[in-house]
């Protein structure tokens, strides 16, 4: 006999396995591809602001669960101030400069390093940067964060005044 027969459960379309690894990146696809970012925003335009400044992760490396736990939580911040009724803007960022970047390109060019110049190590760091920044971004979003990704702040831009 199969014990599922002797229960009254409830008839649904629901799957009985979720599929998370199949579902969540349709999900955050169709968030991405919907412009739902863009449309929140203009939703809330005109009301007042809450603008939450995030302090940056370095683009080191992948993402591990304290960043991942701090941008969520950020995140739960600015979703929670937007069904408040602000206009909640998340711009994110990366700092692409100091020691844990530079660490980790010395640990990859070894003893080559002495036969380099400063401005090859400091190319070398930026295109570091610039790949896990690209990868930290993947990940972020994978975790439903949403904010301007195509617009970061990004501390190794080039600025003119």
């Amino acid at each position: 006999m199969d014990y599922k027969d002797t229960l009254n459960l409830p008839k649904t379309e629901f799957p009985m396995k979720a599929g998370l690894a199949e579902q969540e990146p349709k999900r955050a696809a169709k968030w991405q591809d919907g412009d739902l970012y863009r449309k929140i925003l203009t939703r809330r335009a005109g009301a007042e602001k809450y603008v939450l400044h995030d302090g940056p992760p370095y683009a080191n490396g992948n993402i591990h669960i304290g960043t991942a736990f701090n941008k969520i939580l950020k995140d739960f911040i600015v979703k929670v101030k937007t069904g408040q009724g602000f206009n909640s803007p998340y711009i994110p960022g990366w700092d692409c400069h100091g020691l844990p970047i530079e660490h980790k390109v010395d640990k990859e060019l070894g003893e080559k390093k002495a036969s380099m110049s400063k401005n090859e190590i400091r190319k070398l760091c930026r295109q570091y940067a610039d790949k896990w920044l690209d990868i930290q971004r993947e990940s972020f979003k994978r975790l439903g964060v949403i904010g301007d990704w195509n617009n970061p702040y990004i501390t190794m831009d080039y600025i003119s005044f």
